[in-house]
């Protein structure tokens, strides 16, 4: 997840090489870790829903050519 975000980042940055941004289809790129925090217990539903958050986060930035690099799945 976190390469694919910065693999992303990457080639958004390259503004230059083409006037539009590039994005790819997020959802495996945002289920691995919220599936090992969900865990299939209703529990850990909330802490699954701020990694998913975080996720999404770094992939928006990403796709802008914004991204830290960092796991932003505690935002």
């Amino acid at each position: 997840e976190l390469e694919a975000s910065k693999n992303l980042n990457a080639i958004n940055q390259a503004k230059d090489l083409r006037p539009w941004v590039l994005t790819f289809s997020f959802g495996r790129a945002l289920q691995a870790s919220v599936i090992k925090a969900w865990a299939g217990k209703d529990g850990n539903i909330e802490a699954a829903q701020k990694v998913l958050l975080g996720r999404a986060h770094a992939n928006g930035d990403a796709s802008l050519g914004k991204y830290s690099g960092e796991d932003n799945s505690s935002a």
